[in-house]
């Protein structure tokens, strides 16, 4: 593309670009940024991605992606970070994704190239306060993986840093005390709105109602919090869960799992044949990002109980979506029953997230993004 605008955008990627997870993200906001006309590009390790004309660099080109991801990340993942780093020219952005080493954030700053972070997920000094507490109430040994290291690292990061991207309230607001406490930039993440969906029976009068969950079944993702309030609820509905389920979860629950209001899919690519079946979208989660499963169920037209977590940016306007405590014993119960037992509830809500989610496409995100960006260093 030629008469590209504003200061180049550099976007520094180092994973398997392979259209799942925080690469997924990165790519749509990057094409969506040079699509609007902005100065764009994408540093990764390998891409598995459909071609859209981003200009994408890859540490493992042609055959040499086809390697053992495992046994090349580490090699791959230094390879793009040398590459990238000479890559980049006086007046260059620098947009760092998490799995940037300190090292990098460091010698860029020294350089005076600005940097720009992602928050794909909130802080983790907040994350480990929540998912500490979390554990310890289960009566399980933390399985999180958040060490002081890892925050330490982070923090680090967050000090060389310019600004961050924050693509919902709970990500803004776990950045207090931060270095970067007063210097996000308020986003979000999106959807595809061109894709096609089919039409929705709000009524499913001839079937029984499904609930469905999509991501890992973990305590994270408060799934431990739904079986509770799913064991409750009376009635026919099912429940599908569309994802791997923590080992802790599987064993604790393992009756009703196996019971046949419940059914388990296991992990899938494509999601979406699965929110066209279901009726309402459940994500009761306990610490998040901005969840990209919440805007493809609006896209379908579902009505979505959620946490604050699991709502996401969709959720900070009230009355958008059902939004509950989900450590609260009866919240989820009440709000499961409730959508159960009202077909106009569940269509009000469906059809105005429908609408609303339309503001939430791609390529309107990263357009938005660049914009903010060429803004913030001009």
């Amino acid at each position: 593309m030629s008469d590209l605008k504003g200061r180049p955008i550099r976007a520094l990627v180092p994973m398997a670009c392979d259209g799942v997870g925080p690469s997924f993200t990165a790519a749509r906001l990057m094409q969506g940024a040079y699509t609007a006309g902005f100065s764009a590009d994408m540093f990764v390790n390998r891409y598995r991605m459909p071609k859209t004309g981003l200009p994408v660099h890859v540490a493992l080109p042609g055959p040499f992606g086809h390697l053992p991801y495992r046994r090349v990340e580490a090699l791959a993942s230094r390879l793009i970070e040398a590459r990238y780093e000479a890559s980049l020219a006086e007046g260059d952005i620098a947009y760092l994704f998490p799995a940037v080493s300190l090292q990098l954030h460091e010698t860029l700053q020294r350089r005076g190239v600005p940097i720009v972070l992602e928050g794909i997920n909130t802080r983790m000094a907040s994350a480990k306060v929540i998912l500490d507490a979390a554990y310890d109430a289960f009566g399980a040994p933390a399985g999180h993986g958040i060490t002081d290291d890892r925050i330490a690292e982070e923090e680090a990061k967050y000090a060389t840093a310019t600004t961050i991207f924050a693509p919902s309230g709970p990500v803004e607001q776990a950045l207090a005390g931060s270095p970067l406490a007063s210097r996000f930039q308020s986003s979000s993440y999106g959807t595809d709105t061109g894709r096609s969906v089919s039409a929705r029976d709000y009524a499913a009068a001839e079937r029984p109602l499904t609930f469905l969950f999509c991501g890992y079944a973990s305590i994270r993702k408060g799934i431990h919090h739904l079986l509770d309030a799913w064991a409750v609820l009376p009635g026919t509905a099912r429940l599908r869960i569309v994802g791997r389920i923590e080992p802790l979860i599987a064993e604790r629950y393992r009756d009703i799992l196996a019971s046949d209001r419940i059914e388990t899919v296991g992990f899938v690519k494509d999601v979406h044949p699965h929110f066209a079946e279901a009726d309402v979208f459940v994500m009761p989660s306990l610490e998040e990002g901005d969840p990209l499963v919440t805007y493809e169920a609006a896209l379908h037209g579902l009505p979505v109980i959620a946490s604050v977590m699991g709502g996401g940016r969709m959720g900070d306007v009230a009355g958008r979506m059902i939004l509950v405590d989900p450590v609260e014993p009866d919240a989820l119960a009440l709000a499961l029953a409730e959508l159960a037992g009202s077909t106009e509830r569940r269509e009000m809500l469906g059809t105005g997230l429908r609408r609303v989610v339309q503001d939430y496409d791609w390529a309107a995100v990263g357009a938005r993004r660049a914009a903010m960006l060429q803004k913030m260093f001009s």
